[in-house]
């Protein structure tokens, strides 16, 4: 009978079984695409909201066309400057290759109504105000530069038109 007590307390500590198939671990490509399925942005244009899409591919285009054109000018101007022109050129050029990418991606949304190239326009919109920000922040350090090293300086070129002897006064009366 005491046997029967024991077994009788040890099946009620029991736990029922846990289904292991409903706690899956994913993969992290099962993941990624399960998030991207859950977070999928979908936009439903009015007429509107489809001549803006319209109006910004034109722009991103004729933007992106001046920028490679530019570039090619940048490089050709080797000849008369330096190295310097060139990779700015180089860079123009790439930006202008992310512009219009993304017009056409764009375009090409806006007819079939595909979620996916209007990512990837964004994707290279995104690219592009990277390229073009790390550039700006580039001149400014540049710009920054350059004031530093005048300041430092302009003593010198101070004590140089001063050395001239140069009268700087203005007379009426001559």
């Amino acid at each position: 009978m005491v046997t029967e007590k024991k077994s009788a307390s040890k099946t009620s500590k029991k736990k029922a079984p846990v289904k292991k198939s409903a706690v899956k671990k994913l993969s992290p490509s099962k993941r990624v695409a399960q998030k991207s399925k859950e977070s999928q942005l979908s936009f439903i244009l009015d007429i509107e909201g489809r001549l803006t899409i319209d109006r910004l591919k034109k722009w991103t285009r004729f933007v992106g066309i001046m920028n490679i054109v530019i570039g090619i000018i940048y490089c050709f101007t080797i000849i008369i400057f330096s190295i310097p022109t060139v990779l700015i050129g180089i860079v123009t050029i790439f930006m202008g290759t992310k512009l219009t990418v993304a017009a056409n991606h764009l375009e090409f949304a806006l007819n079939n109504s595909d979620n996916k190239s209007f990512q990837i326009a964004i994707d290279q919109f995104q690219r592009y105000f990277l390229i073009n920000g790390m550039l700006f922040i580039v001149t400014l350090v540049f710009m920054l530069f350059l004031i530093i090293i005048i300041g430092l300086f302009a003593s010198v070129f101070i004590e140089f038109w001063n050395s001239q002897n140069f009268n700087y006064s203005i007379s009426l009366i001559n």
